[in-house]
């Protein structure tokens, strides 16, 4: 032993092990190592919470809401809240436009495939509404070009269209399906809008045809479009109507088709109706 207060230790290693240095330790100064880190690992103890396994009480009061991008977080008077029912593209438009001119099979389940929209709707209603004004006003001018009398534009026929096909296309929606959900039918109400929506492009056609000078050949293809759409609305309303009671589902089945020969009644007299009559001479003075 060397020194007073020093106590040198030596470790002997087995052969092979190699050779560690002394490990001195001063009476006047003694040195600890932590072991805390060891001491974690042999017991099992999990290591202390990091920053970013903290729980984050506004991420979570986001994934209760839905998160952002969800459509049942934004309150229903909002704009954002209604892009959901715009999210189609051109092609499924058309395919359910087509679906409507051969009502083949559920238009809810395999064309609208359960996300029925408002895009198609309001853009069918628009045209057709354009497509009866033009259409009457080059009609009415082509009559009165032929029985030599001058033809005069009326533009508030424009807002008549407007006020007729919108109250068609939106208004009965709403109406037939409160009366069907006071029923306790459970109807969905944007599917009853794409049905009279879609169920509108018939008419489209139809007001290009009109435009012929032969009033028979009107009421023949104003006939074919009510019979149309109207096989179209009862076949897909059937479905939600027949879930009250049978005299219930006749009743409503015969206003709905009263308010559709209405509509098509309509359109044949306030716009597919030219009465152009030859000028009469005066008889002579005596």
């Amino acid at each position: 032993m060397s020194g007073k207060n020093q106590y040198n230790v030596l470790v002997d290693m087995e052969e092979g092990g190699g050779y560690s240095q002394p490990t001195t330790i001063e009476s006047d100064g003694l040195e600890f190592q932590d072991f805390s880190n060891d001491t974690n690992k042999s017991t099992g103890a999990p290591p202390p919470p990091s920053a970013s396994n903290t729980p984050n009480f506004y991420n979570s009061e986001q994934r209760s809401s839905g998160g952002a991008g969800s459509g049942s977080s934004k309150p229903i008077w909002s704009l954002d809240y209604y892009t959901q029912f715009f999210d189609v593209d051109t092609s499924q438009v058309l395919e359910r436009c087509l679906k409507t001119l051969y009502p083949v099979g559920d238009f809810a389940a395999d064309t609208l495939n359960n996300q029925p929209d408002l895009y198609g709707p309001f853009w069918i209603a628009t045209t057709v509404v354009f497509a009866v004004f033009v259409c009457s006003s080059l009609a009415g001018s082509l009559a009165a070009y032929i029985v030599g009398v001058e033809h005069l534009y009326d533009f508030r026929q424009l807002s008549y269209a407007v006020f007729v096909v919108y109250m068609y296309a939106f208004v009965c929606p709403v109406l037939v399906w409160a009366s069907t959900k006071y029923f306790g039918c459970q109807p969905s109400l944007l599917e009853i809008i794409d049905y009279y929506g879609y169920g509108l492009t018939v008419w489209v056609p139809v007001s290009v045809l009109c435009v012929i000078p032969y009033d028979i050949a009107r009421w023949i293809f104003v006939g074919i479009a009510f019979a149309l759409t109207g096989y179209f609305l009862v076949k897909n309303l059937y479905t939600v109507i027949s879930r009250t009671d049978a005299k219930t589902s006749r009743i409503l089945l015969l206003v709905i088709l009263a308010a559709h020969a209405i509509f098509a009644l309509v359109l044949k007299v306030a716009f597919y109706s030219y009465s152009y009559v030859s000028p009469v001479d005066p008889p002579p003075s005596q």
